[in-house]
């Protein structure tokens, strides 16, 4: 892994391993993740592989964690410029119909996998190359 590469860019990933481990090649790399457990394995995996890998505990249902994670992120990579950010957030997913869903279940939904994907987006090109 060449450090030279890793020096000034990053990947946000809010979901999926094997993304999270192809870009480490390349760049930094933030996993955000509800539960330790859930990026702590990864963390380690990429470092030992010699790359530069940070887990955040990030509620992606809620704006304010997502925002929290952001301010985290800065603080842990500097001034490193984002290159891209992997939103593959399946919260609070109901598996049923569409036209059987509650309003409360389709709220739920878009709240997790709509709303704080535009939070996401604002912060992410805040921080773009």
């Amino acid at each position: 892994m060449s450090s030279s590469v890793l020096n000034g860019s990053m990947l946000i990933c809010f979901s999926g391993a094997s993304v999270a481990r192809r870009f480490a090649q390349s760049y930094s790399v933030a996993l955000l993740a509800r539960k330790p457990e859930n990026y702590e394995p990864l963390v380690k995996e990429i470092e030992s592989a010699g790359g530069k890998a940070i887990g955040i505990s990030t509620d992606c249902t809620d704006g304010k964690s997502v925002q929290a994670a952001f301010e985290q992120i800065k603080k842990e990579l500097g001034e490193a410029k984002l290159a891209t950010a992997v939103y593959n957030v399946g919260g609070r997913f109901i598996r049923k119909p569409f036209l059987e869903l509650t309003e409360d279940e389709f709220e739920a939904g878009w709240e997790a996998n709509g709303c704080v994907l535009l939070q996401a987006a604002e912060l992410t090109s805040k921080h773009s190359c």
